[in-house]
């Protein structure tokens, strides 16, 4: 079943954070589940259905003040659900909005500081047989985290459009390690032992995985021990994260590849001695977003067996449509540069096919910068709130979207300016009134729905204008039977004394 985002009542706005360097890459220290660990000493005994696209459904909360500030811009959301699913295109699985997305207001939720208040706030607020992500300002202090028995959080600045953040914790959500499993800690689980990377590695390291484990457990500390991952691969298949087409890494923090080769500046020193450079390009290493891109063949047939046998209440049969528009469509209204009375001001675009959804951008400037208001709506109109500016140039964009494509274009835009008189009360008055479908197929009733209650005059007439409907309406739904139309277009006039609007429709047959 699909399902819609809502309206937002309200522009979301989103205020200056700190940056992205303050925070830890990634707050899901090492970390290897008995799922994985039974998968790999046998990965050809499980089902991995190469050749299939797997769509896995996906509950998104956007968490905010208890004031309704500081949620993360929907255009940045959607740039980012659009980078998740590219990040994935190659591992053949897809992310879809199962629910419509959510806005909690909660302050204490929005910065929080433990990865345990992190697990409250999941707790409070998940949707079953789904993967849930919640995105914040401050995520216990870190870029992001995965916690297996409730969900991903994911700070505001690691959740833009050229991040990985995302993709990393959804990995780690599919059973993915991080390359360097074990090395957190250094060679010591409390970071007590320190290492040279210009010495030979230990053969082994330890971690601590206290509130990472399947449940959560509050008063145990739970430590393991990983063998070092040697670059001769004589250990790959059970060393660090046990995928032999994983380099070597021991770099559990932050770093920066090298621009051509696309490995880290730092050399380190397996167990035999043999020296190397860790890969960055890989999006479950600790490389910088412009050095990550790819999981390895073994990562991924991990992650698809893993949907497939551990969480195939995940997995449905979606029946997916991108929407289609090939050409911008029109501004139905308001015209171009038109006054309209800042109070209530009524936007509407031509329908796109297969679309759901769409994101709506409101500003005072050409550029689009500082929208003063910024939503996610699932119909082709909205009444904006009150515009707090009168007498000035406005300017508005749509993009199209549905619930399994987020990567979609700007459809149109258009402009308009802000009187503070209400001369202009009764034609939007007429443009809010709603005409639905816009194309029709035979004997499909049209529906005129007037909701503001003003008595309006309804013409249909073919292109050559001859008359085919004419009527007077006052508020409420009108059903209009068009069983002997002919196929073509029509326009449909409303009428307000001198004020007039005029929309087209089509019957096909």
């Amino acid at each position: 079943m699909k399902y819609l985002f809502t309206l937002l009542a309200s522009c979301i706005c989103l205020s200056s954070f700190g940056q992205k360097e303050n925070l830890a890459p990634c707050g899901s220290p090492s970390y290897k589940s008995q799922w994985l660990k039974s998968y790999q000493k046998s990965p050809d005994n499980y089902q991995k259905r190469s050749g299939e696209v797997l769509w896995v459904p996906m509950s998104v909360t956007l968490v905010g003040t208890n004031q309704g500030l500081d949620f993360i811009s929907t255009p940045a959301l959607m740039e980012a659900l659009c980078t998740l699913n590219e990040d994935f295109e190659e591992s053949e699985i897809q992310f879809y909005l199962a629910t419509p997305v959510k806005y909690l207001k909660s302050t204490e939720y929005a910065d929080h500081q433990s990865v345990l208040k992190g697990a409250e706030m999941m707790f409070a607020n998940n949707e079953p047989n789904m993967i849930n992500t919640y995105i914040m300002e401050n995520a216990a202090g870190n870029c992001g985290y995965n916690l297996p028995y409730a969900g991903i959080a994911l700070s505001i600045n690691c959740a833009q459009p050229d991040d990985h953040t995302w993709s990393h914790e959804v990995g780690h959500n599919l059973s993915l390690p991080h390359p360097f499993l074990g090395w957190e800690g250094g060679v010591s689980h409390d970071n007590s032992v320190s290492h040279n990377f210009s010495d030979p590695a230990p053969e082994r390291v330890t971690y601590d995985y206290t509130y990472f484990q399947d449940t959560l457990i509050l008063d145990t500390m739970i430590i393991d021990t990983a063998y070092v991952e040697k670059i001769d691969g004589s250990n790959c298949d059970f060393a660090a994260d046990g995928f032999c087409d994983t380099k070597p890494d021991y770099l559990a923090y932050r770093w920066n590849c090298n621009s051509s080769t696309l490995e880290s500046s730092e050399i380190q020193t397996d167990p035999n001695g043999e020296t190397f450079k860790s890969d960055g390009t890989l999006i479950m290493s600790y490389a910088s977003d412009n050095c990550s891109s790819r999981f390895s063949p073994e990562q991924i047939a991990a992650m698809r067996a893993n949907l497939i046998d551990e969480k195939p209440n995940y997995l449905g049969n979606e029946n997916v449509i991108d929407p289609t528009s090939d050409d911008e469509v029109s501004v139905i209204t308001p015209e171009y540069l038109s006054e309209v009375y800042y109070k209530d001001v009524y936007l509407e675009w031509e329908e796109v096919e297969n679309a759901s959804l769409y994101m709506v951008q409101v500003t005072r400037l050409s550029n689009f910068a500082g929208p003063v208001f910024d939503t996610i709506i699932n119909t082709n109109y909205i009444t904006l709130p009150e515009l707090k500016f009168e007498n000035h140039k406005h300017y508005f964009r749509v993009k199209a979207f549905n619930e399994y494509n987020f990567c979609g274009e700007y459809i149109t835009n258009g402009a308009f300016t802000t009187t503070d008189t209400e001369t202009n009360v009764v034609e939007q008055s007429l443009a809010s009134i709603k005409i639905r479908p816009t194309l029709l197929t035979y004997g499909e009733n049209l529906n005129i729905d007037n909701e503001n209650g003003i008595e309006v005059e309804i013409i249909i007439t073919d292109v050559v204008g001859k008359p085919v409907y004419r009527s007077y309406a006052k508020g409420g739904s009108q059903n209009i039977s068009t069983e002997n139309w002919d196929s073509g277009v029509y326009l449909v006039t409303l009428r307000k004394g001198n004020s007039t609007i005029t929309r087209k429709i089509a019957m096909t047959k």
